[in-house]
């Protein structure tokens, strides 16, 4: 008679402990084992916000070589804001203001009845004179003849003194003096050159005139202002529609063919 321990069949694959450990396993709480839902860790987070920084400054330049120039865009809305400002202004005031450019500014100037000259806008620091971003230039066509800027913004001549009525006052009490006392002081022979460094000034005053005009009425002169940018071949023209109103023309890039 064969043994007990002969006839048991024997496990495959699993022993006595194994089965003790599972039932063990099996047994355990749910807390203790570990879960798969956990979230995502910081580095996964890390990367995934680099991806999208990524992808976004690619669009940022693939938008810029597409042709967009925020600096363009900005300075050239800035400038249609003032201008209907300064227009704002010459028509509640009943004065007439203009705008004088340079090739890297610009600056509003408005005619003084009293001294008959232009001055700057000194009451008024929304007028003041601006230059524009590096890499950006003036080109100025008033009616139809293309105007050559200066590198700067020409100011306008300063006013007429009161220096020669001072003068005048002075020359009267010395005249006087001289009378009561001809042999008091030696007599000093009375020039012109001060007369003429004021006619000069005042010459100079009158001559003096802005390239674009901004009549009191609310007319403006015929002009087209562009502001480009030579290096990348972009460009904004301003202008003043058949309505009266100053309207920027749409972007032109190099190699769009548009019409400026």
């Amino acid at each position: 008679m064969a043994s007990l321990a002969a006839t048991t069949p024997l496990a495959t694959g699993t022993s006595t402990i194994n089965r003790g450990v599972a039932r063990a396993a099996a047994d355990a709480p749910a807390a203790s084992r570990p879960s798969r839902h956990a979230g995502f860790t910081l580095l996964e987070i890390l990367v995934v916000v680099l991806i999208i920084g990524i992808l976004t400054a690619g669009m940022l330049l693939s938008m810029n070589f597409a042709g967009k120039d925020t600096a363009l865009e900005t300075e050239s809305k800035r400038l249609v804001s003032l201008m209907n400002y300064a227009r704002d202004q010459a028509e509640l005031q009943t004065r007439d203001f203009g705008i004088v450019f340079g090739q890297h500014g610009y600056e509003f100037v408005v005619y003084d009845v009293r001294t008959g000259a232009w001055r700057t806008v000194d009451e008024d620091d929304a007028l003041r004179e601006r230059s524009i971003p590096d890499g950006l230039d003036f080109q100025l066509v008033v009616d139809a003849r293309p105007i050559v800027l200066d590198e700067a913004v020409k100011q306008p001549p300063a006013p007429p003194s009161s220096a020669s009525s001072d003068d005048d006052s002075t020359d009267s009490t010395d005249s006087t003096d001289s009378t009561s006392t001809p042999q008091s002081h030696p007599s000093v022979p009375h020039t012109s050159s001060d007369s003429d460094t004021d006619s000069d000034s005042n010459s100079s005053a009158t001559a003096f005139a802005p390239q674009v005009m901004i009549f009191s009425s609310g007319d403006l002169s015929s002009f087209k202002i562009t502001l480009e940018r030579p290096s990348a071949g972009s460009s904004i023209t301003l202008a003043a529609n058949k309505d009266g109103d100053i309207v920027a023309k749409p972007m032109v890039t190099a190699g769009t063919g548009a019409a400026q």
